[in-house]
């Protein structure tokens, strides 16, 4: 193994080959995979299935108490492509790097002034784990990759981290930036996309008319729309806590049944809490909307 300290100058030392392992040991990390869920076009059918809200305890829940913002300050955090483009620029001509490790003409490994090691396999396994024994380091390097170069730079001498970058995968840091822009110019239209959509949903679905309200003893607990589906969640269960029930018994008021009518659901607010339950049933030109019932239940 040789060892060179030199200031850094553009030479031929890299050659883009193609790996092999057998040789250098050396493999270049591989792409993660991710396990996907095919979300069926219409969404998934939850009747019939419980709402585990009911099962949490004060202790659990943490709630949202601030505004939300509009759009227009929603996306004014994000970086514009000029400005990655200068960030990735301001970084390629930056001079982080004190060694790097070649094998077989190949760039494997670098290692940053820091101690910060950029590579995968077992040189830089070795790295990690002689992080503090450079002379360890070194002896086990060159036993287990006789051939192994390694090239260290003075401070301020060295390489770009856009060198740095062409030694070690072969392309240009240019074409690495002009791609890394595209694609973040894509996915901030593509967030952009759903983060209006998730927020028209929202609104949409705090406006919907309901229909029907349910209180107990005059606190309002929960409310059903026209379609069947009940809004029910912190309100009743702080009611249900400050009468001693026990969780277990209010699992049925949170089943998603739309077939239930209004009526069906004061029975089972009966069944659990006995006497003192109203319903006001609405038509959906006067329905309060879901937001309303929400405040009027968080009022007490």
């Amino acid at each position: 193994m040789q060892v060179t300290s030199i200031p850094y100058h553009t030479h031929n030392t890299y050659q883009k080959t193609s790996s092999n392992t057998q040789e250098t040991g050396y493999t270049e990390a591989s792409e993660s995979q991710t396990n996907q869920i095919d979300v069926p076009q219409t969404g998934f059918d939850l009747t019939g299935k419980v709402n585990l809200i009911y099962l949490l305890k004060p202790e659990d829940i943490s709630e949202f108490k601030g505004e939300m913002p509009d759009l227009n300050n929603f996306f004014s955090g994000f970086k514009n492509q000029d400005d990655l483009a200068q960030q990735y620029h301001h970084k390629g001509q930056q001079q982080d790097i004190e060694r790097i490790v070649f094998i077989d003409g190949k760039a494997v490994v670098s290692e940053g002034y820091d101690g910060t090691v950029y590579g995968h396999g077992p040189v830089a396994e070795i790295f990690k784990e002689t992080r503090n024994d450079p002379q360890k380091r070194q002896q086990r390097i060159s036993e287990q990759f006789p051939d192994a170069h390694i090239e260290v730079y003075p401070k301020g001498e060295g390489p770009t981290n856009a060198e740095v970058f062409e030694l070690r995968y072969g392309e240009s840091y240019q074409d690495y930036v002009d791609e890394q822009v595209r694609n973040y110019s894509d996915q901030y239209l593509t967030n952009q996309i759903a983060a209006e959509e998730n927020y028209r949903r929202k609104l949409m679905f705090e406006q919907t008319p309901q229909t029907s309200v349910f209180s107990v003893d005059g606190q309002v607990v929960a409310s059903r729309d026209d379609k069947g589906f009940v809004d029910v969640g912190l309100p009743l269960l702080d009611v249900a806590d400050a009468r001693g029930i026990e969780r277990e018994a209010l699992k049925e008021l949170f089943r998603y049944s739309p077939e239930r009518s209004p009526e069906d659901y004061q029975a089972l607010l009966n069944q659990v809490f006995g006497d003192g339950i109203e319903l006001s049933n609405y038509n959906t030109t006067d329905a309060p909307t879901r937001a309303e019932v929400r405040k009027l239940a968080e009022a007490g």
